[in-house]
């Protein structure tokens, strides 16, 4: 009942500092200096992090190889309810973690249309290949990679909870894509620094809501 309390505290502490976040993002230090005069919050910061960094393909490049990795934990977890699926001939009898990672992919995926939709924040370049400035806020490789692993680790560690040796393989192994992801994306200069903050928020609430329903679940 305490580990219950504590994920949800957790969860709503995280949810309050997202939309906090998201809102400051959208009115502190609002300034045009982006490219064709988009405008981004927190001007000076994100404006001396971009000049320091400047642009650099190779690593959003990088980072790109990261995102498929992640969308490929993303099937397994996909294929491995599926199996459950057809062997148990029951929903009720998949995984609940991975019934629950059914959610967490859905939330991904409206939260990705939804602010490529209604852009907070445009990148601070125009790539190569595009010929006008593209959403930015959040970074989309941080949040989809990061939620993706968070949540893998979690699930990992209840679905293969008698081998310790694995669990600990795979968290690594995710810790180092994660972390390779975030510097990655932070040295590219394809997004403003506020984005990819945005990004490592929004995976953490995200896996913290996560935490909690599979808390709920279980008691």
């Amino acid at each position: 009942m305490e580990n219950k309390k504590t994920s949800l505290i957790t969860a709503i502490i995280l949810v309050l500092v997202s939309i906090i976040y998201t809102v400051l993002v959208c009115v502190v230090d609002k300034a045009p200096i982006g490219p064709e005069g988009t405008s981004v919050g927190f001007s000076a910061i994100n404006g001396a992090f971009a000049d320091a960094v400047g642009l650099n393909l190779l690593w959003d490049k990088i980072t790109d190889v990261m995102m498929i990795i992640a969308i490929l934990v993303a099937v397994s977890f996909v294929a491995l309810g599926a199996y459950q699926l057809i062997k148990r001939k029951s929903l009720l009898k998949v995984d609940r973690a991975i019934l629950a990672m059914a959610g967490v992919y859905v939330v991904i995926v409206v939260l990705y249309v939804l602010f490529d939709k209604v852009p907070l924040n445009y990148r601070p370049v125009i790539l190569p290949d595009e010929t006008a400035p593209e959403a930015s806020f959040p970074s989309s490789h941080t949040l989809v990679i990061c939620t993706i692993l968070c949540t893998a680790i979690v699930a990992w560690d209840r679905i293969f909870y008698n081998k310790k040796l694995l669990c600990n393989v795979l968290r690594i192994c995710a810790a180092v894509v994660m972390l390779v992801s975030v510097a990655g994306r932070l040295i590219a200069g394809v997004h403003w620094l506020t984005d990819i903050i945005a990004g490592v928020i929004f995976s953490a609430t995200i896996t913290a809501i996560y935490i909690a329903a599979l808390d709920r679940i279980d008691s």
